[in-house]
């Protein structure tokens, strides 16, 4: 698997909360070998994912919002 895709699997299993060696994340990456399809699907996410995020860069959070949500949340900083 070339190595951006590779990344992009990892980025993935990640946001799963799983990592490379999982059964689930091995599936993927094996089956990403064998589909044209899914290869073609994940360039295409990956493309729209860069696309927005160099038309809308991430701006910081203000101090006072982030202790106001983790308020709310009943979550400590």
């Amino acid at each position: 698997m070339k190595d951006h895709k590779k990344k992009t699997v990892h980025e993935i299993c990640n946001y799963l909360g799983q990592d490379l060696d999982h059964p689930m994340c091995k599936e993927l990456i094996q089956h990403l070998k064998e589909c044209p399809d899914c290869q073609f699907y994940l360039e295409t996410v990956k493309l729209t994912v860069n696309l927005f995020r160099e038309t809308h860069p991430s701006k910081p959070v203000p101090e006072d919002l982030k202790k106001k949500l983790l308020s709310n949340l009943n979550l400590k900083k």
